[in-house]
C-alpha cells in the first residue's frame, strides 16, 4: 500500500511540474497553410474527394515557431532559398515586422513593447504560404 501511495504521489508531483512548465514556458505557434494556396478551382478531376486515396503518413511541417516572453523564434526544418516573414496586429491591421531572409535556419523577432492583442505571423516561400496566430 505504501508503494502505491508513493507512486501516486510521484505522478502528482511530476504532473504538476509538467503543467507548470507548460504554463510558464514556450508557447508553440501552430502554422496552417493559407486557404488561397488550396484553391483548386482551375483544375479538373474525375476523382471525387470520397474516391481519392487517403494519406496515412505523418506530414512534416517545414516551419516551427515558439513565443517566449514577447519574443518569437522561428525554426526552418526545410531549406528555403528566400523567405518573407510578416507579423501583423490582427486588431489594428498594422504590420509590426516584415523581413525577407535568404536561406534561414532560424530567426527571432522581438515583440516587446508591442500592444497586447491577437497577432498573425505569415511565412511565405516557394509558393508555400503558412499562417499562425498568437496572443501577446
Amino acid at each position: 500500500m505504501k508503494r502505491v501511495l508513493s507512486i501516486l504521489f510521484l505522478f502528482l508531483v511530476l504532473g504538476s511540474s509538467v503543467k507548470a512548465q507548460l504554463d510558464f514556458g514556450f508557447k508553440e505557434i501552430v502554422f496552417t497553410q493559407k486557404s488561397d494556396d488550396r484553391d483548386m478551382s482551375g483544375q479538373s478531376s474525375s476523382t471525387s474527394p470520397e474516391d481519392a486515396p487517403k494519406t496515412r503518413s505523418v506530414v512534416l511541417q517545414p516551419v516551427y515557431a515558439y513565443l517566449d516572453n514577447g519574443e518569437i523564434t522561428v525554426y526552418f526544418e526545410k531549406v528555403f532559398p528566400t523567405v518573407a516573414i510578416s507579423v501583423i496586429n490582427e486588431t489594428t491591421g498594422k504590420t509590426v515586422c516584415s523581413k525577407t531572409l535568404l536561406s534561414p535556419t532560424n530567426f527571432s523577432i522581438d515583440l516587446n513593447g508591442e500592444d497586447s492583442g491577437e497577432y498573425i505571423i505569415e511565412v511565405i516561400s516557394d509558393g508555400t504560404s503558412l499562417e499562425g496566430t498568437f496572443s501577446l
